[in-house]
């Protein structure tokens, strides 16, 4: 396969997983709720249970909160050739740092999956106990409690191997060890990410905040693909024509 047709496919990889994951992201956990409205958690259990991930997805249909954990759990791997795409842009790309950043976002893709899915968990059971007779709910709180750690577990560290990854790519951009612009630091996924802060405080309590607020980081992964397909993706076909790959 040539140079030019692996960066197309990839870039076009990169953007479908990203489309992928903001769909999967608004179906799994793209909900704004009130934590007042369910007493059971926010008063009666409220020592017992994270109250704001236990309401979260109280309203979700069962095949609402399946499809969007497995539609991001089964297209992980799509965001593996983005990945290669952007450390194409790094000028020597065997040093060191640049393989073990490479590496570094490879795991964080690798370990998503998991953390994606067990919101359908932590949603089904949080759900059994608001829909069950307080007899049961000793042992229910007790497995959600499980669920709820494993989900901190997974979910948490593929995150923090994802912001770092990220951070130590715009630091390459920032000092020049890139093929991308040196501002171009500032609208790598991370970036893009906190630049959405704002306007998740700002906007009001409604279904289209509980959208971004779920999918910030895949929204940014797509504006990402769609910034170097627009602005930087010619870089990389000049530099095939002038050593012929």
């Amino acid at each position: 396969m040539q140079y030019q047709t692996k960066i197309r496919w990839s870039l076009i990889s990169g953007i479908l997983a990203a489309l992928c994951w903001i769909v999967g992201d608004m179906f799994v956990a793209g909900f704004s709720v009130n934590p007042a409205d369910y007493p059971l958690f926010s008063e009666t259990y409220a020592g017992k249970v994270d109250v704001d991930l236990a309401v979260l997805m109280l309203e979700g249909s069962s095949n609402r909160l399946m499809f969007g954990a497995l539609i991001g759990a089964m297209t992980a791997t799509l965001f593996l050739p983005g990945i290669w795409l952007s450390y194409q842009f790094v000028i020597d790309k065997s040093k060191w740092y640049a393989l073990g950043i490479y590496f570094m976002l490879i795991v964080s893709v690798l370990l998503s999956p998991l953390g994606h899915a067990v919101y359908f968990y932590v949603g089904e059971i949080h759900k059994a106990i608001y829909h069950t007779d307080p007899i049961a709910h000793p042992y229910l709180l007790e497995t959600a409690n499980a669920f709820t750690k494993s989900l901190y577990i997974t979910w948490g560290t593929a995150i923090l191997v994802m912001f770092i990854g990220w951070l130590l790519f715009s630091i390459l951009i920032f000092t020049g060890k890139t093929m991308f612009p040196k501002w171009a630091g500032l609208v790598t996924p991370l970036f893009l990410t906190i630049y959405q802060l704002p306007l998740q405080l700002i906007l009001p309590a409604s279904d289209f905040k509980g959208f971004i607020g779920s999918a910030a980081f895949n929204i940014s992964y797509f504006i990402f693909f769609v910034l170097v397909q627009v602005f930087f993706i010619k870089k990389l076909k000049h530099k095939d024509m002038r050593t012929g790959n």
